[in-house]
């Protein structure tokens, strides 16, 4: 029995197009023959290394976990919370509905980071206000990613966290989950939105390139540690749940073997057969990392 009709048959949540069952078997095995040497990684952050939801109850994404929590006011007083929330109840069906081009997508995606990053700007939010709430959120990694990234790390392969989310949420976060991953360090990377505080530590800007989920393929890593140590690697995981995350390797050049693996969260058969045309591999409704870390293991 080959590597894909194994993982099929013991795993009923992991699915592939029949078309690509050859291709992924090949890829497969092509990451196998190269080895840990040829390999780097490129991973989104919320709900694809965090969990989306837990006993039923759905989990914070980086921005959530400033918007969602009380202590984080606007000027005159009100919960940032309020607004934040219809700001997501009028994008998020956008960002989620399959039956929208990518392109239809983008323009209400930009208006919506713009206007969540503005309320982040005039809120009540510090640096020292960020790490309490990060330390004290409901963010959790999906079972396995610790093992994953300490994987990689111990066998000098590098990751890159390309997110369209905050940048330092998810530094902070790492940083008390998985010491051993370094911001900015040659095996790994952080491509997010990041606040931009002033001497006082209160928030002043973003960076200026915003990232939001459709254009990670414009983003450039050029001028990154993490860059130069991919030069030679021309073999890649990408690890995805949203149909703008394939675009994550969109600046890379000279790639060989990909292997896209994405998790459909609430999984319906309609969602299910665009995630299959645009993965390799799908994975529904998973909270764990079983399938990457397989897959890593035999490399």
């Amino acid at each position: 029995m080959n590597f894909i009709e194994n993982l099929l048959k013991t795993n009923s949540h992991v699915h592939i197009h029949n078309d690509k069952r050859v291709y992924v078997e090949q890829t497969i095995h092509s990451l196998i023959n190269d080895g840990r040497k040829m390999l780097h990684v490129v991973a989104d952050f919320d709900f694809t290394l965090t969990m989306y939801e837990k006993n039923g109850v759905v989990l914070p994404s980086t921005y959530a976990v400033i918007e969602n929590d009380d202590r984080v006011t606007l000027p005159d007083g009100s919960l940032i919370r309020i607004q934040a929330d219809q700001l997501r109840s009028k994008y998020h069906p956008i960002e989620l509905d399959v039956s929208m081009s990518v392109e239809e997508k983008i323009p209400y995606m930009i208006e919506w980071w713009h206007k969540a990053q503005s309320l982040i700007i005039s809120s009540t939010l510090d640096k020292s206000m960020l790490r309490n709430l990060v330390y004290q959120s409901k963010l959790e990694l999906k079972k396995g990613v610790n093992k994953f990234i300490t994987d990689l790390l111990c066998s000098d392969t590098p990751i890159l966290i390309f997110s369209a989310g905050l940048g330092d949420v998810i530094e902070i976060f790492l940083e008390k989950e998985i010491p051993e991953f370094k911001h900015n360090h040659e095996l790994s990377h952080i491509v997010s939105n990041f606040i931009q505080f002033d001497t006082n530590g209160n928030t002043n800007s973003f960076n200026k390139k915003l990232i939001h989920t459709f254009n990670k393929n414009e983003q450039e890593i050029h001028h990154t540690p993490y860059y130069h140590s991919i030069l030679n690697r021309p073999n890649v995981i990408l690890l995805g749940d949203t149909l703008g995350d394939v675009g994550m390797i969109g600046g890379m050049k000279n790639l060989k073997h990909i292997l896209k693996i994405g998790y459909l969260n609430y999984s319906t058969s309609t969602k299910l057969e665009v995630y299959k045309n645009i993965y390799d591999i799908v994975l529904c409704d998973d909270q764990t990392f079983d399938v990457p870390n397989l897959i890593l293991k035999a490399i």
